[in-house]
C-alpha cells in the first residue's frame, strides 16, 4: 500500500474524515483503511480517536464508522465566521422572500460545485438542497455562472471534461457549453433547465469583481418546471444578479 508523502497523523485523521463524508451509511475499518490508503491498525487507531473526540461514531452491532457530531459544528461555526458566508445569508434571505423560491449558493470546487449555504422559500413545494451538496459544474446554473467568468485557460480545461450526461437534458458537447459560457458572460447569468435534475430549473449568477481568478460564489433561484415557467424565472433574473451585488459589496475586504 502506497501512502501520500509527506504522511502524518493530522493528514491520515483528516483522510479518514473525508472517506467517511463520502459514505453517509458508514464503514468498517478494513474499508475505510483501503479508502484512505492506510493500514488497516493505523486506521483502527485513528478512527478510536476520532469517536473519542466525537469526530466519528461507532455503532457496534454494524461495526461501522460514520461521521459524528462535531463535524457539523466545524460546519455551522465556519458558516458564522469572517471566512464563511455569513454574508450572503441576508440578502439571500430577502430575495427568498421577494420570489418564494430558495436560493442557493454555491463555489467552484475542481470540476464540481458545493453548495455552502441554501435559504428556503415560501412556496408550498420547496426543493430541498443540502449544503455540502456537489454537482458537476456543466449541469448545474450554479457551475455555468462560475466557470463564465474564469480565466480563459481554465475555463478551456474545465471543457476538457469529463461532461457526464446527469439527466437526459444535460448540455455534454464542450462547443455547446462554450457557447453558453459566452452568452452567460455577457448577459450577466446562467439557466439550467432539467440539466441537473428532472422536473428542476434554476437561475444563478456569480458574485461580481471578486477575484482576479475569478468568482467567489455564485447564487442561484431553483424552481420547479410545475410551479414555474422558464419566463418567469427569467424575470427574476435582476433581482437574482442584486442579489449577487449585494453580497459581493458585504464580502469586499
Amino acid at each position: 500500500m502506497t501512502t501520500p508523502s509527506g504522511d502524518d497523523m493530522l493528514g491520515r485523521g483528516l483522510r479518514l474524515l473525508s472517506v467517511l463524508a463520502e459514505h453517509p451509511a458508514g464503514l468498517g475499518v478494513s474499508a475505510a483503511a483501503r479508502a484512505a490508503r492506510l493500514p488497516v491498525s493505523s486506521a483502527h487507531r485513528i478512527l478510536g480517536r476520532l469517536v473519542e473526540e466525537r469526530f466519528a461514531t461507532y455503532d457496534e452491532d454494524a461495526r461501522r464508522y460514520a461521521l459524528g457530531s462535531r463535524v457539523l459544528e466545524l460546519s455551522r461555526g465556519f458558516q458564522r465566521s469572517a471566512a464563511g458566508y455569513s454574508a450572503a445569508a441576508g440578502p439571500m434571505g430577502r430575495l427568498a422572500a421577494r420570489t418564494g423560491l430558495p436560493v442557493i449558493a454555491g463555489v467552484l470546487d475542481g470540476a464540481d460545485v458545493l453548495l455552502v449555504l441554501t435559504v428556503q422559500g415560501t412556496q408550498h413545494l420547496q426543493l430541498r438542497s443540502a449544503e455540502g451538496t456537489r454537482n458537476p459544474w456543466h449541469a448545474t446554473s450554479l457551475g455555468k455562472a462560475l466557470v463564465a467568468q474564469l480565466p480563459e485557460a481554465e475555463r478551456e480545461e474545465l471543457l476538457k471534461g469529463p461532461l457526464p450526461a446527469v439527466t437526459p437534458r444535460t448540455v455534454t458537447d464542450p462547443g455547446l457549453l462554450r457557447a453558453e459560457l459566452a452568452s452567460v458572460r455577457e448577459r450577466g447569468w446562467a439557466e439550467v433547465d432539467e440539466e441537473n435534475e428532472i422536473g428542476v430549473r434554476s437561475l444563478a449568477a456569480a458574485l461580481p469583481g471578486t477575484s482576479r481568478r475569478g468568482p467567489l460564489l455564485a447564487v442561484s433561484l431553483a424552481a420547479t418546471v410545475i410551479l414555474t415557467e422558464a419566463d418567469q424565472l427569467r424575470a427574476q433574473a435582476t433581482a437574482l444578479t442584486e442579489c449577487a451585488e449585494d453580497i459581493a459589496a458585504r464580502m469586499a475586504p
